[in-house]
C-alpha cells in the first residue's frame, strides 16, 4: 500500500474552520415520528428500546467526532484522472478531522494513479493535510472485496464511504457536515432509501434528518459497524445489505439517517413492479424491442419510451394489439436526457437502450451517475441482437436490476486440434452477446502444435480482452481444466469449453437468463447447492456401474407425474461439455483437491462416492468434483427443451477421453452424443424450439425444479444432502452437520490443514 505525505514544515497554520451544520432543534420532532412509526401493538413493549436508540445516535447536545478521528476512503477510476485534482482538493488541506485519505483503484490502472497523484502531490504547497494511502483491486466488485479491506485498515473510529465523484455535487451544507459529522452512531449521509410501506413512510419527514432503510455513498458511519465482509449480506446490492445489517445491529428498520436531502427520503418500490424506460433513435428500434417491453408491462411495470430522432407523429404509432405505450419525443426547448428524465414522476429502475454513439446516448452514462439516478441500471443492447432479446422480458425487476454485475469469462482448453479449436471459436464468433464485455482464456497445453499456435495468433475476438496462458510443462487433462479459470470475485463465472465443443448463437442468453435467476434473483430462488449451469442436454448416463445408458429426462418427467415435464432440472451430474460453473464451488473444488491428492484425509485410492463409474477415472478432474459434490449435495442446473436441442455440443474427437479405434465404432458412439444446437432463428417450432420454450415462458422458480442422482433418479435436495453427510461420516469421523459453507477444510474435518 503506497502512502504519500509531504514534510509538516514549520509555517503558518493554513487551516480553515469548518461550517458546522445547525443546531439540532429537529430532534425532538424525530423521537416523535420515530414513536409514531412503530406499530401500536409494539409501542410499549419498545419505549425503552426507542429512547435508548435516540440517546445514542442522536440528542441535542451531541458532539462532534474527535479530532483525527475520521477515514476517506473514495475509489477512483480511469476517468477519474482529468479531475482527480479538484476530487482531492477537499483533503489536500489541514483537517481537524480526518487522519487518512485511501484511495482504491483498478489494478489495471495502479500506475498511472500513482504517477498522477504524485504530480498533483508536488504541486501542492499546503503541509499538514491527511495522509493519502493508495490500494489497487482486481475485481470491478470491488465494494464486496476492496473496500471491506481497506476498511479493515482504518485506524480510526469513523469512515467517511464516498463513491468515485468524491464530494462533487453536494451541497455546501452536505460538504461540510461530512467533512466535520456529529457522534452519531449510525450511517449519516445525504442519499437516504426507504422501501417500508406507503402507510408508514408518510410519518417520517423532519426538516433535517430522516430515517433511511439504506444509504449509498456518501456517508458517515462508525468503523465498528462494518462486518468483515458485505459479500456475504447480498453482492448485488452491498448498501442495502449493510443498511439491513446496521438495522438489525442497531434498530430494528433503521440503516442510518439521510441528512440535509431537501426534506425527502428516496422511495423505491415496495412491490415487484418496477419502473421501466426505453431510449432509441427510431420507431423501428421500438417495434423490435416491443416483445420485451409489452411483457414488462403486462406483469405490472410501468414503461415510457423515449424516441429521441422521432417526430411528434410518430408516437401516434408506439402501441400494438394488446399493449399501449406512452412514448414521447424530445422537447425542442430542452433537448436533453437529463431534462426528459426529470419531467417523469419517479425515476427509473432500469434504462434499456441501444449500444450505440449518437449525440444523446453518448450522455447516458453520465446523466446516470447523478442523483437520483445512481441506482438506476443501463442496459445497452446492440441493435442485431434485439430480435433475439424476447426472454430479457421473462426476467423479473430484481434480476434487471442487477443486469450488470455477474462477469462472465470464458476459458477454452485446447492441445493439438486445430480445427476443433476453429470451430468452437467460430461458434464463440457468431454467439450473440447482448452488449456485454466478455473476457476469453485461451488455455494452450505444453504439446501444442504450430498449427494451433497459430489459429490462436490469427484469433480476432471483438467482445472483450484475449489472455492466453501456454504450458512449458505438460499437465494433462485434470490442471489442464482445473488450472484454466479461477473467479476473482463472487460474481465471476467460468465457462469451461474443451475445444471439441461447439456452442449455440444463443447459449450467452441461457447463460445470463438462468445465471440472474438462480443467483440474483428472489431469494426462494437462490441456493448455495446450485454449483453451475449446464448448456449440453443429457441424452446419456455415464455414472452407472453397469455403464452408459440412455436417458431422457422429459419422459422421466412424464411417468413420474412430474406437472410439466419441460422444466428444466436440476442433477448432482457435472457437466464437461460446456457449463458454467460457480466462484464459491469452484474455490472449494480446488481446495478439495488439494486436500485429496496430498493423501491428508483420505488416501488417494479410496473410494469416496459408492457404486459409481468415475472412481475408474483416476485422471479426470470430474471424478474429484463427482465426490464434492457427493459430499455436500450439489447440483447443477440442466435445460430440457424438445428434441434435445442443446447449447452445446461436443464432437466427440479424439483425444485424452476418446481413444483410437475402428471407424463403425467411433461413428456410433458419436451419434450418441451428438444433439440440434439452438439455432438463432426459430425456424420450425417442432424441430428448433426457442429459449422461452419454458413452463409459463419462463425459468421456474427453483422450489419446482425436479432433483435428479447421479444415477438420474428422482430425489430431493434433502436426500442428497443426508447421503453426503452420512459419508462424510463414514470417512472421517466427523459426525456433526456440515453447514455449506464452501470451505473444504471444514468438509474433510481438517481445519488445521494448509
Amino acid at each position: 500500500m503506497a502512502r504519500y505525505k509531504r514534510p509538516n514544515k514549520q509555517q503558518p497554520s493554513c487551516k480553515v474552520p469548518l461550517p458546522r451544520t445547525k443546531p439540532l432543534l429537529f430532534l425532538g420532532l424525530f423521537a416523535a415520528t420515530l414513536w409514531l412509526w412503530i406499530p401500536d401493538h409494539s409501542k410499549s413493549d419498545a419505549s425503552d428500546r426507542v429512547n435508548d436508540v435516540l440517546r445514542t445516535p442522536v440528542n441535542l447536545s451531541t458532539p462532534p467526532i474527535e479530532n483525527h478521528s475520521l477515514t476517506a476512503i473514495l475509489p477512483i477510476i480511469s476517468h477519474s484522472f482529468e479531475g482527480l485534482e479538484v476530487l482531492l482538493s477537499p483533503f489536500l488541506v489541514p483537517s481537524d478531522t480526518i487522519r487518512e485519505v485511501i484511495l482504491i483503484c483498478p489494478q489495471t490502472i495502479l500506475s498511472d494513479a500513482r504517477r498522477v497523484l504524485k504530480k498533483i502531490m508536488s504541486y501542492s504547497d499546503i503541509v499538514g493535510h491527511p495522509d493519502l494511502s493508495l490500494i489497487p483491486y482486481t475485481s470491478s466488485s470491488f465494494y464486496n472485496s476492496t473496500l471491506t479491506s481497506a476498511v479493515s485498515r482504518v485506524r480510526t473510529e469513523w469512515v467517511l464511504v464516498l463513491d468515485n465523484h468524491g464530494l462533487q455535487g453536494l451541497s455546501n451544507g452536505q460538504q461540510a457536515y461530512l467533512l466535520s459529522p456529529l457522534s452519531i452512531s449510525l450511517p449519516v449521509g445525504p442519499n437516504g432509501f426507504l422501501r417500508f410501506p406507503a402507510d408508514s413512510s408518510r410519518v417520517l419527514a423532519t426538516s433535517d434528518f430522516e430515517p433511511a432503510e439504506y444509504l449509498i455513498p456518501p456517508f458517515v458511519v462508525p468503523t465498528h459497524l462494518f462486518p468483515r465482509t458485505l459479500s456475504h449480506l447480498a453482492d448485488s446490492d452491498p448498501w442495502l445489505a449493510f443498511g439491513l445489517h446496521v438495522g438489525k445491529i442497531h434498530f430494528e428498520g433503521i440503516g442510518g439517517l439521510s441528512a440535509d436531502n431537501n426534506g425527502r427520503t428516496h422511495k423505491r418500490p415496495a412491490s415487484g413492479s418496477g419502473r421501466f424506460v426505453l431510449v432509441v433513435p427510431h420507431l423501428e428500434d421500438l417495434h423490435a424491442f416491443m416483445p420485451v417491453i409489452c411483457r414488462l408491462q403486462s406483469v405490472g411495470h410501468i414503461v415510457s419510451v423515449l424516441l429521441y430522432q422521432a417526430s411528434s407523429s410518430d408516437t401516434m404509432h408506439c402501441s400494438s394489439e394488446g399493449c399501449t405505450l406512452q412514448c414521447s419525443t424530445l422537447p425542442h426547448t430542452a433537448p436533453t436526457f437529463l431534462n426528459w428524465l426529470d419531467s417523469l414522476d419517479a425515476s427509473p429502475d432500469v434504462v434499456f437502450a441501444l449500444d450505440i454513439q449518437d449525440f444523446l446516448s453518448v450522455t447516458f452514462t453520465m446523466v446516470l451517475l447523478h442523483e437520483p439516478y445512481r441506482k438506476t441500471t443501463l442496459i445497452r443492447l446492440p441493435r442485431a441482437d434485439i430480435p433475439h432479446s424476447d426472454w430479457i422480458g421473462s426476467l423479473s425487476l430484481l434480476e434487471l436490476r442487477n443486469w450488470n454485475v455477474p462477469e462472465i469469462t470464458i476459458s477454452v482448453i485446447t492441445d493439438h486440434r486445430p480445427h476443433s479449436l476453429q470451430r468452437l471459436l467460430t461458434s464463440l464468433t457468431r454467439a450473440r452477446y447482448f452488449g456485454e464485455r466478455i473476457g476469453l482464456r485461451v488455455n494452450l497445453e505444453q504439446t501444442a502444435d504450430l498449427e494451433t499456435l497459430r489459429v490462436v495468433q490469427d484469433f480476432e475476438w471483438p467482445h472483450g480482452n484475449v489472455f492466453v496462458h501456454h504450458r512449458v510443462i505438460h499437465g494433462g487433462l485434470l490442471p489442464a481444466v482445473v488450472e484454466s479459470w479461477y473467479p476473482n470475485s463472487n460474481d465471476s463465472y467460468g465457462l469451461l469449453l474443451e475445444d471439441d465443443i461447439e456452442v449455440s448463437p444463443l447459449f450467452f442468453a441461457w447463460i445470463k437468463m438462468t445465471v440472474l435467476r438462480y443467483r440474483y434473483g428472489e431469494p426462494e430462488n437462490i441456493s448455495p447447492s446450485v454449483f453451475g449451469i449446464s448448456l449440453y442436454q443429457q441424452t446419456m448416463l455415464e455414472l452407472r456401474p453397469e455403464g452408459r445408458r440412455s436417458f431422457d429426462a422429459r419422459a422421466l418427467f412424464t411417468t413420474d407425474g412430474i406437472p410439466d415435464p419441460t422444466t428444466p432440472y436440476l442433477s448432482q451430474i457435472p457437466c464437461s461439455w460446456g457449463a458454467v460453473y460457480f466462484p464459491e464451488h469452484w474455490r472449494e473444488f480446488h481446495d478439495y483437491l488439494s486436500i485429496r491428492l496430498s493423501e491428508y484425509s483420505i488416501k488417494i485410492h479410496e473410494n469416496v462416492v459408492p457404486d459409481i463409474r468415475s472412481n475408474k477415472w483416476i485422471k479426470s478432474w470430474k471424478k474429484y468434483f463427482i465426490e464434492l459434490v457427493y459430499l455436500r449435495g450439489y447440483v447443477m442446473l440442466y435445460p430440457n427443451y424438445a428434441n434435445f436441442t442443446s447449447l452445446s455440443i461436443n464432437h466427440l474427437e479424439i483425444g485424452s477421453h476418446v481413444k483410437d479405434q475402428p471407424a463403425e465404432e467411433y461413428l456410433r458412439k458419436k451419434a450418441l452424443f451428438m444433439l440440434p444446437l439452438m439455432p438463432l432463428e426459430n425456424i420450425s417450432v417442432s424441430l428448433y424450439p426457442g429459449l422461452l420454450d419454458l413452463p409459463e415462458q419462463k425459468l421456474p422458480s427453483l422450489s419446482s425444479l425436479p432433483v435428479l442422482d447421479f444415477m438420474g433418479k428422482l430425489t430431493s435436495a434433502f436426500d442428497l444432502l443426508e447421503r453426503g453427510t452420512k459419508r462424510r461420516t463414514e470417512l472421517t469421523g466427523c459426525s456433526a452437520t456440515i453447514p455449506l459453507t464452501y470451505d473444504a477444510r471444514e468438509l474433510m474435518c481438517l481445519q488445521e490443514f494448509t
